[in-house]
């Protein structure tokens, strides 16, 4: 059995430490301690090392239990900046935020996927433009529609973007291999968790372009085989013939946010989901009937999902505002569905809307920057450590040797 040597522990100790300073900032060493089960003097060295490296830095005082009152902590939000972009079939979302996670700037591309290099070398130019806005040299996460696998160089299941898979290497080849790239789902759970101690047990659902699903449990994300679930595959109407998104009668099919799109290209529409409700608040009834279609299709899916977990559900993706502020008419459909089926399904809406893949794929490149400092951080704090050390003790034989 390997054992792990004294940098290795300590990095997973600085990992923990910084994941609870990021999802609760303000929080104590103490409190760290109760969460983490790490000693006092093992959070305060590691805590100290990351303060002097300017990753951490204070942010008040806590209430005292009788002594001195508790330093609070958090991260430091000049450390870096880092943009995250979400590719879709006809949109971009990007946004930048802080080393602390906050957002700066948020923007929505209309712009067509290509699998081309000229279309990654496009997302690239758009990248360094928002960079120029503010001036800011910033690391980069790009979330995308299927299953990343990093050790095969493929993104695979990117039916959404009208090709079934992605290589890897033809965004390395324009943004090099510094860049980011994750599951678009698996980023905006990332999202959510980021700070919620009220999504302890949830299971989130992203209604995009695609369709998938995460599991939330003690505010982390469950691992899987693949990052996240492919919900979409579910059938809701088995008696489905014909199909433009996915399966025949498949949650994809019946509830992809492509489908609103379609609609609104089929009755010459500006392509913005905005003018599809809009019309339903003029009182276009033919909207109105496919909208009410829509949440029907989506109950369904909703009550498999509780049905099977058992656990709240959050909403999540392009469609999530807009299925907000119909939430009564869905929690209605919900009741009658689970009337008597022994559960009340509680319904959350995302944190960050259409920009959760965004921020999550930003959150993402933090999380790799992160490890990739942290180790010569530690390696020089105990170099320096050691080298303090022998001086120390140089200069104590020198003394002796005067007093002897």
């Amino acid at each position: 059995m390997r054992v792990a040597n004294t940098i290795e522990v300590r990095l997973n100790n600085a990992i923990n430490i910084l994941y609870e300073i990021e999802c609760h900032s303000g929080i104590t060493n103490a409190e760290i301690a109760q969460k983490r089960g790490l000693s006092s003097p093992t959070i305060s060295n590691i805590v100290n090392i990351l303060k002097g490296s300017d990753i951490l830095m204070a942010a008040g005082t806590g209430e005292s239990s009788g002594g001195r009152r508790p330093l609070q902590l958090s991260l430091n939000s000049d450390f870096e900046n880092y943009i995250g972009v979400s590719i879709a079939k006809h949109t971009l979302y990007i946004t930048r935020i802080d080393f602390a996670g906050v957002i700066h700037e948020k923007e929505l591309i209309y712009k067509d996927f290509e699998a081309s290099k000229t279309y990654w070398e496009e997302i690239r130019q758009i990248v360094k433009d928002f960079e120029a806005k503010k001036g800011v040299s910033c690391k980069c996460g790009l979330a995308l529609p299927g299953f990343v696998d990093i050790a095969a160089n493929v993104v695979e299941d990117t039916q959404t973007l009208g090709v079934p898979k992605l290589s890897l290497n033809d965004i390395y080849d324009v943004f090099g291999t510094e860049v980011t790239v994750g599951d678009s789902c698996y980023l905006a759970g990332t999202a959510q968790v980021f700070g919620k101690d009220d999504y302890q047990d949830s299971c989130f659902v992203l209604l995009s372009r695609r369709i998938s699903g995460t599991v939330f449990r003690g505010n982390e994300i469950i691992k899987m085989k693949k990052s996240s679930m492919d919900i979409g595959t579910m059938i809701l109407d088995p008696y489905a013939q014909t199909s433009k998104y996915g399966l025949p009668g498949s949650f994809l099919e019946l509830c992809s946010a492509s489908k609103i799109i379609d609609i609104l290209k089929e009755n010459s529409k500006d392509i913005i989901y905005y003018n599809f409700f809009k019309e339903i608040e003029s009182g276009n009834e033919k909207y109105s009937a496919m909208w009410d279609e829509y949440l029907k299709h989506l109950t369904f899916a909703l009550h498999n999902i509780f049905a099977f977990f058992g656990i709240d559900i959050v909403i999540g993706g392009e469609m999530a505002k807009y299925i907000k502020a119909y939430e009564y008419k869905l929690k209605a459909y919900l009741e009658k569905m689970i009337l008597g089926g022994g559960g009340d399904a509680r319904l959350r809406f995302s944190t960050y809307g259409e920009y959760d893949e965004a921020y999550g794929a930003a959150l993402e490149a933090r999380r790799r920057h992160i490890q990739e400092v942290l180790p010569d951080i530690l390696k020089n704090a105990a170099a320096s450590a050691l080298e303090q050390s022998k001086q120390k003790t140089k200069s104590n034989k020198t003394k002796q040797k005067q007093t002897g």
